[in-house]
Formats: C-alpha cells, structure tokens, sequence
C-alpha cells in the first residue's frame, strides 16, 4: 500500500482512520520532526526572512566549540550563550555563537 500523502490527509482526514499501524507511526514520526521548524515559520511572520536555515542545532553548536552537547546544552541553559527553544528543540543564531566566542576569547 502506497501511503497517502499529507495533501490527502488534509483533504480527506477519514483517510488516516485505515492507515496500517506502521504506517500512521511513520507519518507521526515525519511530522513531529518538522514540527518545531513548522511553527518557528508559521510565527516569524512574512516580513522576516529565511532564518531558520541559519539556526544551529546544538550538535553543530558542540562541534563548533569542540564541546560535548551536554556541556552546549548547559550554555544555553545558564543563558551563557543565547539559545532559540522551539518546543523540546534548542537551536542557536551563528550570530550568538560568535559573539559567544568572541566574548570567551575565540
């Protein structure tokens, strides 16, 4: 069975009802991965541009800083570097990593 496309679903919600079990668990896990860029977009608004594209994870943040991501994680915790949340996910502007850095002598 093909699954059907999100466009379906929207159209055609009872659709979701006889999915195969395997096949609703993909589509959640597909949702809920985007979820967080979903609603950072839907609240930026038409007048910002693209930032979302800029936003580190913090995996990226620790490998910057050649830091382990519990140590990137307590950063943005303690507010030491400025961290964007989105929902359960953390992400950072490059612009605050660098002022981070240069503020650490980087």
């Amino acid at each position: 069975m093909t699954p059907p496309s999100l466009d379906q679903l929207i159209q055609d919600p009872a659709k979701a009802a006889i999915l195969p079990p395997e096949i609703a668990q993909m589509l959640l896990i597909g949702l809920a991965s985007i979820q967080p860029l979903l609603v950072q977009r839907a609240l930026m608004g038409p007048s910002d541009k693209a930032v979302e594209e800029d936003l580190l994870t913090i995996d990226q943040v620790a490998a910057r800083l050649k830091l382990s991501q519990y140590r990137a994680y307590e950063l943005c915790r303690q507010g030491e570097l400025k961290a964007i949340r989105l929902g359960k996910s953390v992400r950072v502007k490059p612009s605050d990593l660098h002022a981070y850095v240069a503020q650490h002598g980087g």
